[in-house]
């Protein structure tokens, strides 16, 4: 580049630019939401406006917009809103432009309208089509036409002509006959409900269809033959002809038969063979038949039946000349129920046969005579068991399932309930057991689910409940009884008159209880106490039973002595406070002696204060125990005898300051001794 020198140079210097491109870096870019107004076919567009948007890029100045004639233009700031409403031609230029140091710069945005087309013509009817069929017999195909036909399209057949045949013999429908079925087609096309078919558009015939060859008739055929032994006989030597309408079997021969003969031997022997043939018959040939096989035997002769033999010249009965006339009517022995008449001019005696006996034929039909069986339940034709008036006596019932039994005048129909009439009687179904009647308070229910209904006895859920006394036992021997109904005793077992003598055990309402036997466990325990305050004080327990084992004997004492006064203090004075224990047993009837002793020291305490208002107080405890283990094993009633000797700690007394000169003394005391047995 040249320097810049001269008048011309400093001028052009000096001058602004009149030219920029987008290399330049600076622009203005438009966009809006769409370039197109949708004008439908009644002119209405959509959308209603469009918002075009103009931004500067490098470039800085005011935005001046304009559009091109015709139409309107709304500026907001950078925004311009061209309106459907207000635009009168079919395009519009928006332009948008920013001066900058004397260079314009421009953007352009086209809007267009976009029309829907007009609606067109309508269009001309649509064209029906059809097939329309001819249909002809014949050995070779036809050439010949139906003829000039009318096709309606409504019902898809031929109208025209009327009926069923049409020209040359040919037919609407598949006529009947043997020879070859042709059929021709032609198409109806038209825009009318009708169309003219001429007869040389009719297609060329084509066959359909023929009778073809005969099916296969197939049949099997079985033949029969009795023999006199289990061999079986020869098969048919000749050729035999089976006509399959029949069934019918031509020129069997060799003693077979079609049919099960019913004489000829006691063996049944059969044979078979297929026909099968196109034709009406077929033949079979003698090496066609199956080797032939037994296929039943007779059974052994059955008894005869029962006869009658009427016999004269007999002027009594002999069972002898019974017998006789049987054979010789050629029946052989008697057998149960033959019946035989004997007589003469002025007697005459039937009799008939029963299990080795001849029984004298009176009007009363002998059960012997039923066969098991043999008569059917439609012989008894009552409308209920109970027309059949007789002693049922012994029944088997079998099975009798889904059954109500009830009976007594509380029970007069089948339904579940206690009796509402006063009544009693009882009721068995499905449902459970009814008896007496609950209304009268005597009643026993059995429910289905296995529960127990009584005045005194339930049982609900699997738990049984006792609402009244029981009694096992008749008084005045011996019993026990329980329950709620006595004041006195809640238990008590014993002989005559119920009281504390007669009882070997009692527990009473009160829980006083006594039991007059002796124990024996496998664990025994026994335990009494002395609650008398006292230094000579004993406690016995005894005599109960044992099962010769060890026995030990834990005897104790819980004592408390207390003196208080609120005019003195207290302090020790001579003495201890002390007790020996003497432990004796007793076995059997033997005389007692001791066994054990033992001595506790007790404890003396004191509370003193210095003011009258004040309660002093001087105690002197015994608290303690011992264990003895008996060395002596045995069987003998035993008795334990605790006994004690208490010795006491003395107190002095020191008056307090300021108080009167009166002994105030108060205190309280006890005392529990207590011996217990373990064996």
């Amino acid at each position: 580049m040249s320097a810049i020198g001269g008048e011309r140079d400093v001028l052009l210097q000096a001058t602004a630019e009149r030219f920029s491109t987008l290399a330049d870096g600076k622009a203005i870019l438009m966009a809006g939401a769409t370039p197109i107004f949708h004008v439908d076919s009644n002119g209405v567009g959509a959308p209603a406006s469009i918002a075009i948007t103009a931004k500067p890029v490098n470039v800085v100045g005011d935005i001046v917009f304009t559009v091109s004639a015709g139409t309107a233009l709304r500026v907001n700031g950078n925004v311009a809103t061209v309106d459907f409403a207000t635009m009168g031609t079919d395009t519009a230029l928006v332009q948008a432009r920013i001066r900058e140091f004397g260079v314009d710069y421009i953007a352009n945005y086209m809007v267009s309208k976009v029309f829907d087309g007009k609606t067109g013509d309508t269009g001309l009817a649509g064209l029906n089509t059809g097939q329309a069929f001819a249909y002809k017999r014949a050995t070779v195909a036809p050439i010949d036409s139906p003829g000039d036909v009318v096709f309606t399209f409504s019902t898809a057949s031929i109208t025209t002509p009327a009926g069923n045949d049409l020209a040359n013999g040919w037919s609407k429908n598949i006529p009947a006959g043997t020879a070859p079925l042709y059929v021709r087609v032609a198409s109806a096309s038209s825009r009318n409900a009708m169309s003219n078919i001429v007869s040389n558009e009719w297609a060329a015939a084509v066959q359909l269809a023929k009778d073809g060859a005969d099916g296969l008739n197939v049949s099997s055929v079985r033949i029969f033959q009795r023999g006199t032994t289990n061999i079986a006989p020869a098969l048919p030597t000749a050729r035999c002809t089976f006509t399959f309408a029949t069934g019918a079997l031509a020129g069997l021969n060799g003693g077979w038969s079609t049919q099960v003969p019913t004489t000829g031997g006691g063996y049944l022997f059969t044979s078979g063979a297929t026909a099968a043939g196109r034709g009406a018959t077929d033949d079979i040939e003698a090496n066609e038949w199956a080797a032939a096989a037994r296929l039943a035997a007779d059974g052994a002769a059955g008894q005869r039946g029962t006869v009658t033999v009427t016999a004269p010249g007999y002027s009594s009965w002999s069972d002898a000349s019974a017998v006789y006339e049987l054979g010789l009517a050629g029946y052989g022995a008697p057998i149960n129920r033959d019946t035989v008449t004997l007589y003469d001019a002025k007697n005459a005696v039937t009799k008939f046969f029963v299990d080795g006996a001849w029984l004298a034929l009176g009007t009363v039909l002998n059960g012997n005579l039923l066969v098991d069986g043999t008569v059917a339940a439609k012989a008894l034709a009552v409308d209920k068991l109970s027309a059949v008036s007789a002693n049922l006596g012994n029944v088997t019932a079998g099975d009798l399932y889904g059954t109500t039994l009830h009976g007594g005048p509380g029970y007069p129909t089948n339904a579940y309930a206690w009796p509402s009439n006063g009544g009693s009687g009882f009721h068995l179904s499905a449902a459970g057991l009814l008896l007496g009647n609950k209304a009268a308070g005597r009643y026993v229910e059995l429910r289905e689910s296995g529960d127990i209904d009584t005045p005194q006895f339930k049982t609900v859920g699997g738990k049984a409940e006792f609402t009244g006394d029981i009694f096992t036992g008749v008084a005045p021997g011996f019993r026990i009884e329980m329950g709620p109904g006595d004041p006195v005793y809640a238990m008590w077992a014993g002989s005559g008159a119920k009281n504390d003598t007669n009882a070997i055990f009692f527990l009473k309402r009160s829980g006083a209880g006594y039991f007059g036997g002796s124990l024996s466990a496998g664990t025994l325990r026994t335990s009494v106490t002395n609650p008398t305050f006292g230094p000579s004080q004993s406690v016995t327990t005894g005599p109960f039973g044992s099962n010769g084992g060890s026995i030990t004997v834990v005897g104790s004492i819980d004592m408390t002595s207390q003196e208080t006064s609120y005019n003195y203090n207290f302090s020790a004075g001579e003495g201890s406070t002390g007790c020996n224990f003497t432990l004796f047993r007793r076995l059997g009837n033997d005389a007692e002696v001791p066994v054990h002793t033992f001595y506790l020291l007790g404890v003396a305490s004191y509370d003193n204060y210095g003011s009258v208002d004040d309660l002093s107080s001087a105690t002197r405890s015994l608290n303690g125990s011992f264990t003895f283990v008996d060395p002596v094993k045995s069987t003998l009633p035993r008795t334990y005898r605790l006994a004690t000797a208490i010795t006491y700690q003395e107190f002095k007394y020191t008056k307090k300051i300021g108080a009167p000169p009166v002994l105030d003394l108060g205190g309280a005391s006890g005392q529990r001794l207590t011996i217990i047995t373990t064996e």
